[in-house]
């Protein structure tokens, strides 16, 4: 039973760390998202000024524009705390394995099931 339980940790583990490197990815390119979004807003801004200042455009909505930028930058970065949130109990569970917790508690749940 040992043996069985060890290649389940091990499977599970390299399953564990596969997830860890796709939600790592994920965050990095959520926080590259948020901060190009930031860099847009800024010369998108400056370029509708400058067209408002050469009378190229009138009554341009900035609250409208704003408002949909905001909501953006909010829904992504309520994206990125799940993700941070996955990330964590990701790496708990890892430690869990590393540390033999994971095994004990199989160990124990097993005892329960005979």
């Amino acid at each position: 039973m040992d043996n069985f339980r060890s290649i389940k940790l091990e499977k599970d583990y390299a399953q564990l760390q596969l997830s860890l490197f796709q939600v790592e990815e994920l965050i990095s390119h959520y926080e590259k998202l948020i901060d190009l979004q930031e860099e847009i807003q800024s010369k998108h801004y400056q370029a509708i000024k400058h067209m408002e200042d050469i009378d190229l455009i009138e009554d341009y909505d900035y609250v409208k524009w704003h408002q949909k930028r905001e909501s953006e930058a909010l829904s992504w970065k309520h994206e990125l705390e799940i993700l941070s949130e996955y990330k964590r109990q990701i790496n708990k569970i890892l430690q869990d394995i590393e540390d033999g917790t994971a095994a004990k508690t199989l160990k124990e749940d097993e005892k329960e099931f005979n």
